[in-house]
């Protein structure tokens, strides 16, 4: 995430970690401002390292969360059109979101991230809108909790909309069976920050990482990373998907131990309790 901005990279997905602890984020005058999740440079930090950090201690819809069921419910308006795609390895990658009408530059931290370039179907329909899939990144423990649960590891899918819209998907995970899917995840973690390259013969699926049950819940959020902008929307599912034992220490010690920022104020936020989702059955040719 240090060294370039995310870019169309034909058909192919980009795996990325950060091996460091402490990491940095670029604003628009490229001037690389470290951050991480621990002492001084922790996410109670974050909104002193840099004025383009403000929002991270001042901002009234802040991520993540903890999600308490007792909020209104709602009708489904989210479809998800997930398929498989080519996997290729990299890490140290910048992603670049136009949040309302400012372009936005990001990363998860000392975390694991995989890529998916503009040209593939990967995509989430809200009220009849268009969401492309960018990216899919893992936080160990999870972000989000539930009454104050929280879980070994969450994904988190981001996806650009029309007109700056931002939407996120999270999916919380628990230790149990192995993941398939997630195992091309860890079996393909580069050991040395650089490193690029395709896996000839490897796909992942991010459908295969969503939950069979996609009861969810809705709320307006941010980036749970510096800037931590704000105007995002966020729809975490509750029932949480299986990765084994040993996955989720692959994954700790792939970020250092712990890339999780604190669950931040709800400030008046509803959190709307949604039925279902619906799920295309497109698959790849």
């Amino acid at each position: 995430m240090l060294s370039h901005l995310y870019k169309i990279m034909g058909v192919s997905l980009v795996l990325s970690v950060v091996l460091n602890a402490g990491v940095y984020a670029e604003n628009d005058a490229a001037v690389k401002i470290k951050w991480g999740y621990k002492g001084n440079i922790g996410p109670s930090r974050w909104a002193e390292l840099d004025p383009q950090f403000a929002l991270c201690g001042k901002g009234k819809q802040q991520s993540p969360i903890n999600i308490i069921e007792k909020n209104s419910a709602a009708k489904s308006d989210l479809q998800i059109n997930y398929t498989s795609a080519p996997l290729d390895i990299g890490i140290n990658d910048t992603t670049k979101l136009q949040i309302g009408k400012i372009s936005t530059l990001f990363q998860d931290g000392h975390g694991i991230e995989v890529n998916f370039p503009a040209d593939l179907i990967e995509n989430i329909v809200i009220n009849n809108e268009t969401y492309q899939l960018i990216e899919f990144h893992i936080h160990t423990p999870s972000e989000n909790t539930w009454h104050g649960q929280s879980f070994p590891a969450e994904i988190h899918f981001v996806h650009q909309g029309p007109n700056g819209k931002v939407a996120v998907l999270g999916v919380f995970a628990k230790g149990g069976e192995e993941s398939e899917e997630m195992q091309i995840v860890v079996d393909n973690i580069p050991h040395d920050q650089g490193q690029s390259h395709l896996i000839p013969g490897k796909s992942i699926n991010p459908a295969d990482l969503l939950p069979a049950n996609k009861r969810h819940y809705r709320f307006q959020g941010s980036l749970t990373t510096p800037p931590c902008s704000e105007g995002l929307q966020w729809f975490v599912f509750a029932e949480p998907i299986t990765i084994s034992p040993a996955q989720i220490a692959r994954l700790r010690h792939a970020v250092g131990g712990s890339n999780a920022r604190p669950v931040q104020p709800l400030n008046g936020r509803s959190i709307y309790s949604i039925a279902e989702s619906k799920q295309s059955p497109v698959q790849s040719d």
